[in-house]
Order: structure tokens, then sequence, then C-alpha cells
């Protein structure tokens, strides 16, 4: 009857829920019969429950093996788009595309030999380009309104398709390692434009954008990054995931077996240990990104450059955000403090996830603004771009 009920359960969770039920019976008709049980009844008792005791722990862990696989194929397939999540950024109204004949295509290859496909948006004269990084799930199309206005500010543009997103290859995902390779060749192809600055390179990521962002090694063209809401640890994500969609399938579960829902926060910790395994061993490399780790690597590979500091950055995160948390940005904050690298912050009051730019639009491409100013000095373009919000 137990494993009736759980028919809609997945199966890993249905077998380990029944021999849990089952053991629970077993005990509750020993201890009645308890006070007439002979020695050797008690021997077979004994031998019952370490026997039961060690299917499940085999159950159980069989069970997190099939979800770590499972959850791993559903993070690196290409080209799915967000399920059953609302994506809540608020985005600058449109306000025109630059004229045909100063919108590029282009194709380029990742160092893996992933095909890759973006536009470059060119001004009529040399300017700063701002390179876009877009998030996890969604495509270039969804920062269009953004690149839209930064050109309207006097920048090149160059915005691209992540592997596994969009127009590019559709290759398996990782959300954040593979993508280092797609930032290295999109600031390449941005770099050999004409009309782009020698040396005046911008990153704008959002979400895992921005984390990808942080990943990558300091480039020699890159002048500064805007990094909007990146993860500090792309591991407490994953383990958020998986407790939100445990949570989800659990719905449906009968009051009895409500209690189980305390020891997600384990299971969700079991799962992606398995699935850093899983992962490497199928794809021979880590899941695990740590952009909060990466700027250790900035300040030795700025010091074999001979380079004086590491790429500012401005960093932006809402204190709202449940998607990742700005305790994420606090740890970003302080691992670049540590190893010297300047970072400004601007932290917004909202909800949203990437929801500073909707919470006060003036303000956030205001600071924007500041922050290129200062490290642009007299290249920073003269034209300032039409603020709304949709």
């Amino acid at each position: 009857m137990t494993a009736f009920f759980l028919l809609d359960t997945p199966l890993p969770v249905q077998l380990f829920v029944f021999l849990l039920a089952m053991l629970d019976k077993e005990v509750k008709y020993r201890n009645q019969e308890g006070e007439q049980a002979t020695m050797s009844e008690q021997r077979r008792w004994a031998i019952g429950i370490a026997t039961g005791t060690s299917i499940v722990g085999l159950t159980l862990t069989s069970s997190l093996a099939v979800l770590a696989h499972f959850f791993v194929n559903e993070l690196s397939r290409p080209h799915s788009p967000l399920q059953d999540i609302d994506l809540t950024w608020e985005m600058p109204e449109s306000i025109g595309e630059p004229p045909a004949s100063l919108q590029h295509s282009l194709l380029f290859k990742a160092s893996d030999g992933t095909l890759l496909c973006g536009e470059f948006w060119a001004q009529q004269q040399p300017a700063p380009t701002i390179v876009l990084c877009h998030g996890y799930r969604i495509s270039r199309d969804h920062l269009r309104p953004v690149a839209e206005l930064e050109y309207a500010s006097g920048y090149n543009v160059f915005f691209f398709d992540f592997r596994g997103h969009g127009d590019s290859d559709s290759v398996l995902t990782s959300a954040g390692n593979a993508e280092v390779r797609d930032l290295e060749a999109a600031l390449f192809a941005a770099s050999q434009q004409p009309e782009t600055l020698p040396g005046k390179i911008i990153i704008h990521g959002f979400s895992m954008g921005a984390s990808v962002a942080l990943l990558a090694s300091p480039h020699p063209d890159v002048i500064a990054i805007i990094a909007d809401s990146p993860y500090a640890r792309s591991d407490d994500i994953m383990r958020r995931i998986v407790c939100h969609w445990l949570a989800e399938q659990s719905k449906q579960w009968r009051p009895l077996f409500q209690p189980l829902r305390h020891l997600f926060p384990a299971i969700a910790h079991c799962t992606v240990a398995l699935c850093t395994i899983d992962f490497r061993l199928r794809f021979g490399f880590s899941v695990v990104a740590r952009p909060d780790t990466s700027f250790k690597h900035w300040r030795t590979h700025s010091q074999k450059a001979l380079h004086e500091q590491a790429t500012p950055i401005l960093l932006i995160h809402s204190a709202g955000d449940t998607l990742i948390p700005i305790e994420h940005a606090y740890q970003i904050v302080a691992k670049a403090k540590a190893h010297g690298v300047a970072l400004e912050t601007y932290f917004v009051e909202q909800v949203n996830h990437c929801g500073a730019y909707g919470y006060h639009p003036l303000r956030y491409t205001s600071v924007i603004h500041s922050f290129l100013r200062r490290h642009l000095r007299d290249d920073v373009p003269d034209k300032q771009g039409h603020l709304k919000v949709s």
C-alpha cells in the first residue's frame, strides 16, 4: 500500500520510503511481541534489523547516485529553456537597434572547436567595446534591450550565445567552467574588430555570464568588468536547486511522509557530491565553478604579466535575491579584498534575481557610467542613452 501512495514520486524515493515504512512496521510489531519473544527470535530480529538497515543504506546510496546522474543530465543538456522558473529580470525599454549596415553577425570558435554565434554592433568611429554575457538557459536575445541602451551610450556592443544556448553549437553546458573558453574566444573576436579601441573592452555579465567573467583569467584588452548577480561557488546553487526540486516532488506526499522533507538538505549535499564525481568521470573536468577563488590566480597572472593591478570590478547584486543569495556577493567581496583586487559594489534592496536595474534604472546606469568614466578616462563616449524601463 505504501508504494501505491507514492506512484507519482521518483522511483529512488519510492524505494527508499517503502523500505523505511516496512522497517518501521517490523519494529512496531517486534516491540509488541517483545515480552514473549525467545532468545532465538531476538537473534532473528536483530539479524533482520541489520539486514534491513543494510538494504536501506544500499538503496539510499543507489538512489542518490541515480538522482545525481539525472541532475548532471539536466544541468549539461544543451538548448533547454528554463522551466518552472519565472524570469523576473526587468529590461530596459527598447530604444531601437543601429542601422543594419552597422550590425555584423560573427561566427567564431572556442579553443575546443565549439562554434559560437554573436552580433557586433559597431559605432561609426572607434570606441570602447562592451561584451555582454547572458545567463544560464537564456540567450543573447534576452539582452538585446541592454545592447540597445549601451550602444546608444556610444559603445560598440558584442553579444553572443554561450555553448548550448541560442544559435551556438549544441554541446554540453556546465554553467561556468566550460563557458570560460567561450568568453575568451569572444574577447579575441571583439578585439579584432576595427571599431574596437585597443585595450578598451568592458565585460558586462549577468548571473552565469557574470560568474564566467570572474572565472576567466585577466585579459590584456579588458579594462573593466561589470558583474551583475554572479555566484561565488556553483555547488551551493546546485544544492539549492536540488532542494527546490525535491520540495516540488514531495508536495503530493501524504502527511505520514512529510517529516522526510527535513532530510532534503542532507540529500542535496550528498547528491551534489556525487554529481561532481559523475560529471568528471563523464566529461573530464569539474562541474563546480569557484569565482570566489579566481582572484588568487588573477594576482599570480598579473604578477607574471607585469601588470600593476588586476582588472577592476563593479559588483552588482540584489539583497533579496532568492536564486543567488547576497551572501555570494559578500564572499566575492571578501576574497577580492584579500587578494588586492579593486572591487566596487552596488547593492539594492530588491527581491528579484538581476533586479538592480528594475529597482532604479537611472541609478543603475549612473553607477555604471561613473565606474566606466573612472577607468576609461578620456576614451569614455560622449553619448548618453535614453534610460527607460519597460
